[in-house]
């Protein structure tokens, strides 16, 4: 098999566990040629950093992991899933503002 075959198999099989087992987990889906996804970069960036501590973000390039997209049903881009311990607790698609991933993100916690 060659390597770049097996890089992406073992990305793809890191991201699934995360996604399944993670303690708080914020997924987004995305495309590289998707310009919604390109404006997004930057604020997911930020949430990032905001997050730091509290939850992962998980970046999942539905070219490179299809599989992962289609276990979780993604139609647009970008989806944003947040989750934990691999329960799906609120998902969104589009272009959103950083003010709103993090306030989803506040709204499950409290909830926990």
């Amino acid at each position: 098999m060659p390597l770049w075959k097996r890089k992406k198999e073992a990305r793809e099989e890191r991201n699934r566990e995360k996604l399944a087992n993670g303690d708080w987990v914020m997924a987004e889906f995305y495309a590289s040629w998707c310009p919604h996804c390109k404006r997004m970069q930057p604020i997911v960036e930020e949430f990032k950093k905001a997050m730091e501590g509290t939850l992962e973000v998980v970046q999942v390039d539905i070219d490179q992991e299809s599989a992962l997209a289609d276990f979780y049903t993604i139609e647009m881009y970008p989806t944003f899933i947040l989750m934990r311990k691999g329960e799906q607790l609120w998902r969104q698609s589009g272009e959103l503002p950083l003010e709103r991933l993090e306030k989803a993100v506040k709204e499950y916690e409290l909830k926990a």
